[in-house]
């Protein structure tokens, strides 16, 4: 069975981090987020791939280049939903294909149960799973004499991102979902759609959370001084130098360096090549590739972008705010954007944006 993943929206609640880069392919512990959904679809015995895309997800190749599987990156012709589902259905030929969201995190187990449920009902299949924050923000659904229907609000019950649906054009998806006679699951794992800041703090929190015990790689230079704590994966080429703390769950990507005296705390994922200077603390933080953070920096409950420049004695006023729409608890630091340089010893204020 062929799948088509939708990874072409542009990301606005993201911003500026979606400024030019497909969400898709934001990075949280060595993986761009696409690669989640791709890897738990081929784990379900998925292996072809039609990819649907904008201009901003020119990078998609290089990307998952690697994936063990055949796929083709198309590009998103028709605006909206409907248009990228009649892109990506135009190359499918079996009667029923597999449709998911390129911006989902979530267990391998989800596609399992999905791909389960198809064989062994033979109807369009449809994934569901609770939600309690920021409602009026996902495809909410009611359970009505056994069917799944669409509505605006009034539910906790939200749609998946994943579905075996039959191949044909989408006019309103919406409508279409509600139309279907079809058997549904509900999710009750780990699930994160990626649509604001905090869910990537979300996400990278879940991913570590379901990675159990430590992996050090032997291609990683790690200073005998150094502390390496529970549940931290060091990827080759990764430098962490004398008298450091990685304090678990963390993830420290290929080519990543942490300085000397530096603390990296629980759910920080220092992506590749990224740098941490000296007695810096980072705790909480997402650290996109090629990203630098001056010596005697404090990050905490942020996200910096891909490139950016973070300042010797930068520090997050980390602090309750308003703006949250998903977070699991109202508390976040900073967005500094991509290739953003940020002047040394600056107090980075909530959602931070030159």
């Amino acid at each position: 069975m062929k799948a088509v993943v939708l990874a072409g929206g542009k990301g606005e609640g993201l911003l500026p981090l979606t400024k030019e880069q497909q969400k898709e392919l934001i990075s949280i512990a060595g993986k761009p987020v696409i690669r989640y959904v791709l890897d738990g679809l081929m784990d379900a015995g998925v292996t072809d791939f039609v990819i649907v895309t904008s201009d901003k997800g020119k990078d998609l190749d290089k990307e998952i280049g690697d994936l063990n599987a055949g796929y083709e990156v198309v590009y998103q012709k028709e605006a909206g939903i409907e248009g990228a589902i009649r892109t990506g259905v135009s190359r499918v030929s079996d009667n029923y294909y597999v449709l998911a969201f390129g911006d989902i995190v979530t267990s391998k187990q989800l596609y399992s149960s999905l791909i389960s449920l198809f064989y062994t009902n033979g109807k369009p299949s449809i994934s569901l799973t609770p939600v309690s924050e920021g409602l009026n923000t996902y495809g909410l659904v009611e359970l009505r004499e056994g069917k799944v229907k669409v509505v605006k609000s009034g539910s906790t019950l939200a749609l998946a991102g994943a579905y075996v649906l039959p191949t044909e054009p989408v006019e309103s998806f919406e409508n279409y979902l509600s139309s279907l006679d079809s058997s549904y699951f509900v999710w009750s794992g780990s699930w994160v759609d990626i649509g604001f800041p905090e869910d990537l703090l979300a996400a990278v929190q879940n991913v570590l959370d379901e990675r159990k015990g430590s992996f050090i790689s032997d291609e990683a230079n790690i200073s005998t001084s150094a502390v390496i704590g529970k549940n931290v994966v060091v990827e080759e080429g990764a430098t962490v130098e004398e008298y450091a703390v990685i304090k678990g769950p963390a993830y420290i990507g290929k080519g990543a360096y942490v300085g000397n005296f530096s603390l990296v705390r629980a759910y920080s994922s220092i992506e590749r090549n990224a740098v941490i200077g000296a007695y810096s603390e980072i705790s909480h933080t997402l650290v996109e590739p090629y990203a630098e953070i001056g010596s005697k920096s404090y990050l905490t409950y942020s996200v910096v972008g891909s490139k950016a420049k973070v300042g010797a004695g930068a520090i997050t006023e980390s602090t309750f705010t308003g703006k949250m729409i998903r977070g699991r608890s109202n508390k976040f630091g900073s967005i500094v954007p991509p290739a953003e340089t940020v002047a040394h010893g600056t107090i980075l204020k909530p959602f931070y944006s030159s």
